[in-house]
């Protein structure tokens, strides 16, 4: 049992395959080649009616002295020139100055092209500045008038130039292109080039007006400067010469200077007196040791050196002669003598050095002592001094910074007058405008193909939204995965030829499609929903399938008897029911058009069925009557050859109800329907649109399944379908699928 309103599920996912695209372009293909077309027919109309417009552009060399350098890349060496300033001059080619310096060269402010170009806003502006006049004192407008006409005018002009010209650096160079648009070739070349000329006219102005203003200020300021620093300077001679201060070279005073010299003098005597105190102690050490040691510094001297190796050399002979002869020769006792008379002398000599080195030392102590003492009195000179020498340096160097901005000032003014008498430009021409060749605006090429994209792109934005938007059900796989239905085929419009109507209605004439035109698209794609539909019972068992719609007038009973004719050519045993007891229309087919529709109302016979009524004839007493039933057999009549189907009317139906029971023919039909499943093969019951029907949500309780009709798919939504379905409830409901009627599918 399918869930006619469970939808899709929550856990289910959707995939976009290649074929769902190729799918979806093919089904709006046409719509989107129409959107296509409409661009590409806009384009071409607004490249006809466009007037073209040419651009003539000159070519200027800004000076390179007005660039600044940024930075510098570190890899390369690269100098990078400032772009802020290529930037500011862009800006003043297109400033108002440089327009109004061109319009009234020119005389623009009477070109029709400049004044016709004018903006929504402009237009707004100049309809409320003439509605607020009228409203203005006449002396108010006579004396203001003019001129604000003149300034408006000129504003006008001025906005509408400045919009047609483009001013753009040409890649990181110096270069500027200057361009003008214009519908006349000759005057594009014409204002570029005269908008080229005010840009290096006003700049030239400019400089030469700022060096005019420069100079006067530089001269009265030089002026002032140049007082300021005679001032200084006297003031610095007078304080020098009040506290005597003399300078020596170019930063260091006189007592500074003594002061070094006397400093290194104490230096040297100090260094002298440590001196003579390390020979002292020397020589003192020699004489306390017996003359075992050597005497460092200038103890050592020539005289006592040489008697030291003379004592040593008598000494050896001694050891000889002590070797050679015994202790009473005479030449040991003279040696011995020699060597006594050697260590007096050296005596004698260490005595002498030591007086020496002691008058040295006293030489040296008295030396550092006087350098100290002058020191100290050259100290406290000095230091009385400093601070008017920290004062003179502070008077020095006010006066020298008013001399360097004297000389810089002066150096200044300098350049400025030579500026003002040679005024320079800050760019100079490199490529006049001429006349240009072809136009600027508009470019075929380019608008057309863009505005067949532009057409193609908006197409296909509709086709999404529209395939987005779309809750019809008249697309099989959205009907599919909306609401789980499955579609049993697509039923073209059936057309029958005028000519074989004779009696018939012509707008009758689709429900014997199958019988008059056996091989149609109509009957075709009837026997694909037949096959469909067989599908789904079993080859030997019967069926009893219900035919319904959600609306009224969607085809049910033509799709009902053609379906049924179907049945009854290919030698099954068919019948129809007409279970539609608000419209009837079945039945009233077969009862007015029986042989054209190839129908038979079912004749009746009576058969029992028992069926009991109880009613009371006495108090306690309860009286059971039997009565009989009669019930519809196949009987054929009208079709001598048994090919017409029996038709069960709503009318017979109602019959075999009980009297006083106003819904009793729902019981009858079920008994009814129960009947025929064991006489025919196939039971076609014909019911009423169940959106607001409830004897059709009672019928299909009673049926194997039944089929949805929808013949107007395109405006039914799957919404309404799935309202329409929720009234079932909790009902046993079968659905088998649905189909397409007057589908062009």
């Amino acid at each position: 049992m399918s869930d006619p309103f469970g939808g899709r599920k929550s856990g289910e996912r959707e995939y976009l395959s290649f074929r769902d695209v190729w799918g979806f372009l093919t089904r709006y293909l046409p719509m989107l080649s129409i959107f296509m077309v409409a661009g590409f027919a806009v384009g071409v109309l607004y490249v006809m009616n466009t007037e073209p417009t040419f651009q003539a552009t000159s070519r200027l060399v800004m000076d390179p002295e007005q660039g600044r350098v940024s930075w510098q890349d570190a890899a390369t060496g690269t100098i990078i020139i400032e772009t802020a300033e290529i930037a500011s001059q862009v800006e003043i080619v297109k400033s108002e100055a440089v327009a109004q310096a061109v319009i009234g060269k020119l005389d623009l402010t009477k070109d029709p092209e400049l004044l016709e170009s004018r903006s929504i806003y402009s237009m707004v502006r100049g309809t409320l500045a003439s509605i607020l006049a009228l409203f203005e004192p006449e002396s108010a407008v006579s004396t203001a008038g003019v001129v604000d006409a003149e300034e408006e005018l000129m504003r006008r002009t001025m906005a509408a130039f400045l919009g047609r010209v483009s001013v753009q650096r040409v890649g990181q160079s110096y270069v500027l292109e200057i361009g003008y648009t214009s519908t006349d070739p000759r005057k594009a070349a014409l204002v570029a080039n005269t908008l080229a000329q005010a840009y290096i006219r006003v700049g030239m102005n400019d400089r030469a007006d700022m060096a005019r203003s420069g100079a006067k200020w530089l001269e009265t300021r030089l002026l002032e400067v140049g007082q300021q620093a005679r001032e200084a300077s006297i003031a610095a001679e007078e304080f020098r010469a009040k506290h005597n201060i003399t300078v020596v070279g170019n930063a260091a005073t006189l007592d500074q200077q003594q002061i070094s010299e006397v400093s290194s003098q104490l230096l040297v005597a100090r260094a002298a007196t440590a001196a003579e105190i390390a020979n002292l102690e020397s020589l003192r050490e020699a004489m306390a040791s017996g003359d075992r040691i050597e005497p460092g510094g200038s103890v050592a001297d020539g005289t006592l050196q040489k008697l030291r190796d003379d004592m040593r050399s008598a000494e050896t002979r001694l050891g000889v002669l002590r070797g050679r002869y015994d202790a009473t020769n005479p030449a040991i006792a003279a040696a011995e003598q020699e060597i006594s008379r050697f260590k007096d002398a050296i005596q004698q000599e260490y005595a002498r050095v030591e007086a020496l080195h002691r008058s040295n030392l006293m030489a040296a102590q008295t030396r550092e002592r006087l350098s100290e003492e002058r020191l100290a009195a050259l100290t406290q000179t000095t230091s009385a001094k400093n601070g008017a020498v920290a004062e003179l340096s502070e008077i020095e160097s006010r006066a020298n910074t008013y001399k360097r901005i004297y000389e810089s000032l002066l150096q200044q003014l300098v350049g400025t007058v030579q500026t003002q008498s040679f005024p320079l430009g800050k760019a100079r021409f490199v490529t006049a405008a001429t006349a240009p060749l072809n136009k600027n605006w508009p470019k075929t090429s380019i608008i057309v193909p863009f505005a067949g994209m532009v057409g193609l792109a908006f197409g296909l934005m509709v086709a999404i939204l529209r395939q987005n938007l779309n809750h019809r059900v008249s697309s099989a796989d959205h009907l599919r995965r909306e609401l789980g239905i499955n579609s049993l085929g697509h039923v073209p419009v059936c057309k029958t030829p005028k000519s074989d109507a004779g009696g018939f209605p012509v707008s009758l004439a689709p429900l014997r499609c199958v019988m008059h035109t056996p091989y149609s698209p109509f009957s075709e794609a009837l026997r694909i929903v037949k096959n469909s539909v067989d599908s789904a019972f079993a080859e030997s068992g019967g069926m009893v399938i219900g035919i319904t719609s959600v609306g009224p007038g969607e085809g049910k009973t033509t799709v009902s008897i053609n379906l049924a004719q179907l049945y009854r050519n290919e030698g099954r045993s068919v019948v129809l029911v007409d279970a539609d007891f608000i419209s009837s229309r079945l039945s009233r087919m077969a009862t007015t058009f029986p042989k054209d529709l190839a129908l038979e109302r079912m004749s009746m016979i009576e058969e029992r069925l028992p069926m009991e009524e109880t009613g009371t004839i006495a108090e306690g007493q309860v009286l059971t009557v039997k009565k009989t039933r009669a019930i519809g057999r196949t009987k054929p009549k009208t079709d001598p050859h048994g090919m017409a189907v029996p038709v069960l009317t709503s009318a017979q139906i109602k019959e075999g109800k009980v009297s006083h029971q106003h819904y009793g023919h729902l019981s009858a039909l079920r008994t009814m329907i129960a009947k025929l499943r064991g006489q025919h093969d196939i039971v076609i019951v014909d019911m009423s649109a169940f959106e607001d029907s409830a004897d059709t949500r009672a019928i299909c309780t009673y049926l194997d399944g039944i089929v949805v009709v929808l013949g107007r798919s395109k405006k039914m939504t799957i919404e309404r379908l799935s309202a329409a379905l929720a009234t079932f409830g909790k009902s046993r409901l079968t659905i088998l699928g649905s189909i397409s009627n007057r589908s062009n599918h």
